[in-house]
């Protein structure tokens, strides 16, 4: 095509027929520069497609890494209400003048004492922060709710901090002042008898050191269990704009 162009050229010039041969000249850029637009924008549709597929794997990514810390928040919250009955319990027990209660009591504990965190997980979502293709997404409100999400997550962290800190806490104290052996038997893992020494957990509920344990840990735990409210809303919507239909 070159050859053809060139030898059209040069027939023109040699025939001393200089209008039409700016004519074609002119003629030539502008099909020069129309190849010239049609690849860019060729290009532009490369770009633009494999964009689009990039953003699509990335949605993908993310609604299984949410659909799967979603699996987990419903599994943890059931521990988590468990724990929050049986802490509850207790704390109503304070009241009570009969405490001769000991296995209902150790039955009790042995849930209260559970530490149900959540950890969900944040790979997918970390990898596209720190690689910028957070700020490339189309959706707005997608960005938007992920930034809520990153900041909610550090509030949960200290919310889970603290519930492991009221945890230890209530350990230590059931260790100085009673039997975790006899509490550990209400675990099927656990395949002994109780203490054989005169320690009766029910004795514990006349500590107010003790009351002032399970009120922390009772109150720790109603916060996991608001903030766990929230994540499920906010995951829920995460996972609504991440669906590809």
């Amino acid at each position: 095509m070159i050859k053809i162009f060139r030898k059209i050229r040069q027939n023109l010039i040699m025939e001393n027929r200089t209008s039409k041969y700016f004519r074609y000249a002119i003629g030539e850029i502008v099909l020069v520069v129309i190849g010239i637009l049609i690849a860019l924008q060729i290009n532009n549709w490369n770009e633009e497609r494999l964009e689009n597929n990039r953003e699509k794997i990335t949605m993908q990514n993310l609604n299984t890494e949410f659909q799967e810390n979603l699996r987990d928040l419903d599994s943890i919250n059931t521990i988590l209400q468990r724990t929050i009955l049986a802490t509850e319990t207790i704390f109503g027990k304070f009241k009570e003048e009969n405490l001769q209660e000991t296995e209902p009591i150790d039955s009790l504990l042995h849930h209260a004492i559970e530490s149900p965190s959540w950890k969900p997980s944040e790979f997918v979502l970390n990898d596209l922060q720190n690689s910028g293709g957070l700020s490339k997404l189309n959706n707005t409100e997608l960005k938007i709710l992920l930034f809520n999400w990153s900041r909610f997550f550090k509030e949960l962290q200290e919310t889970m901090d603290q519930t492991e800190k009221t945890n230890i806490n209530l350990i230590e104290y059931i260790r100085e002042h009673g039997s975790l052996r006899n509490i550990d038997t209400q675990s099927d893992a656990f395949p002994y008898e109780p203490s054989q020494l005169q320690m009766d957990n029910a004795l514990l509920l006349q500590k107010i050191q003790f009351e002032n344990y399970i009120d922390d840990k009772l109150y720790v735990l109603k916060e996991s269990e608001i903030a766990y409210t929230q994540a499920k809303i906010l995951i829920q919507k995460i996972l609504k704009e991440t669906t590809i239909e």
